[in-house]
């Protein structure tokens, strides 16, 4: 198994839901990734699954009581260091506990002492996990930088079916290790988000000095249309959708609920995302102005087909002794102008321009014929930072002009810092 999590200090909390059994198999994968684990059990979750197993398991004392040792005060010693903080199963109680600052036993006291990345991986009772009080707790902990990994549907173990259980363990794995990779990522390769020098906010971590986007609903669009001509040939573009999917995977980790609207595309969305898959750009406009008016923020960055075939053929065209095949194309609805337009609940938006010439002036112009809050410039027309390429260098502007640029660097990292803007800027025009 790759190290993924080398040189890792994985703190795993275990509370008092029937799922904490799964804590042995969490704790077992986490180290076979080479993490270092420090389990903090509730009272309850002994009930449930033996502390001297994960003693085994983790190789080291498992902290259950305040005070183990009289000479160390360890529910801050043990986090003090930390990499991440995962508490799974989370149970409602813990969650209530936590968003409300209750530090009442050694997990939440260690939780409200940490100041590096904390997952919460909750696991009840549908009804429960459904209930306004928990869902408003997990909104809370989502706001203050918190992480949540929401739980499967299925059987749980009162014998209801529903949502609230709790996520794998290699789900949960596979996570944390995508999450502490986009950390390092954003918090060694730029200086876009500085290193906190002074104690942290609660909406602070160790990594992610930001959660500027808590709490908002993100709606970006990605990938290519394709319009078909008959059932085996379409018009379409080279678009990747890489840099939409990085859009979501960096709104996401700044603490918005985000929805990816995808042409097709071989990319995967990060856990906790939602994708509508659409193939022609009608398919996507009924998708989008279906549900724009439910987001904060619209994101244009799908690479929407201009023409569709007028009379699409319902059998495949024979190729006869003509020299010519004439289609008849239709220009197709401007999806981010018509978002743009909407008289209500319009959301923030944010529109695309991929050109190769005269590339500000085109987008200066995009940005007022279609009453767009901001927009990305792009050119395509350089082969490195076009369509399907890692990389991107942008340019944006906002109605009264270029307000950044973003040298060249992987569509990762320019993800962060529009985000960054956009969330910046969404709450100036909010205020």
């Amino acid at each position: 198994m790759k190290q993924d999590l080398q040189n890792k200090k994985i703190v795993l909390g275990v509370t008092g839901g029937i799922a904490a059994y799964k804590a042995c198999s969490l704790c077992r994968l986490l180290i076979k990734k080479g993490a270092d684990v420090h389990v903090i059990m509730t009272k309850a979750a002994t009930n449930l699954v033996s502390k001297k197993t994960l003693e085994i398991l983790s190789h080291h004392e498992v902290l259950v009581e305040f005070f183990e040792d009289i000479s160390d005060i360890l529910h801050i010693e043990v986090t003090k260091d930390a990499d991440l903080f995962v508490i799974a199963p989370a149970t409602a109680n813990t969650i209530a506990k936590v968003a409300h600052g209750f530090a009442d036993n050694a997990l939440t006291a260690s939780i409200l002492a940490s100041h590096c990345p904390i997952v919460f991986a909750p696991a009840m009772n549908t009804r429960m996990y459904k209930n306004l009080a928990t869902q408003e707790n997990i909104h809370t902990l989502v706001n203050r930088g918190y992480f949540v990994i929401a739980p499967d549907s299925g059987s749980l173990a009162c014998g209801e079916e529903g949502e609230g259980r709790m996520r794998e363990p290699e789900d949960i794995v596979a996570y944390i290790v995508s999450l502490l990779h986009r950390f390092e990522i954003t918090y060694k390769e730029t200086s876009f988000l500085e290193a906190p020098l002074k104690p942290l906010s609660l909406t602070e971590t160790k990594l992610l000095p930001r959660s500027n986007g808590a709490n908002l609903k993100v709606l970006i669009t990605a990938g290519p249309t394709i319009e078909p001509i008959d059932p085996v040939r379409y018009i379409s573009n080279k678009s990747s959708g890489k840099m939409g999917y990085a859009l979501a995977a960096a709104a996401q980790k700044r603490g918005a609920y985000v929805t990816i609207i995808s042409g097709p595309v071989e990319e995967n969305a990060k856990d906790g995302i939602a994708v509508i898959d659409v193939k022609t750009a009608k398919e996507m406009y009924s998708a989008v102005m279906k549900k724009a008016q439910d987001y904060d923020i619209v994101i244009g960055c799908a690479a929407v087909s201009d023409y569709s075939v007028e009379n699409v053929s319902l059998s495949k065209i024979k190729k006869d002794d003509n020299d010519e095949l004439v289609l008849k194309l239709v220009k197709n609805k401007d999806i981010i102008k018509e978002v743009a337009s909407l008289e209500e609940k319009r959301p923030f938006v944010v529109g695309f321009a991929a050109e190769t010439n005269n590339c500000e002036t085109n987008a200066i112009e995009k940005i007022t014929r279609k009453n767009l809050d901001l927009i990305v410039l792009n050119d395509v027309s350089n082969t490195s930072i076009g369509f399907n390429s890692n990389d991107n260098e942008v340019t944006i502007f906002d109605k009264d002009g270029k307000i950044a640029k973003f040298d060249k660097a992987s569509k990762d990292i320019i993800a962060d810092k529009i985000m960054d803007l956009v969330f910046d800027n969404y709450h100036k025009v909010r205020q």
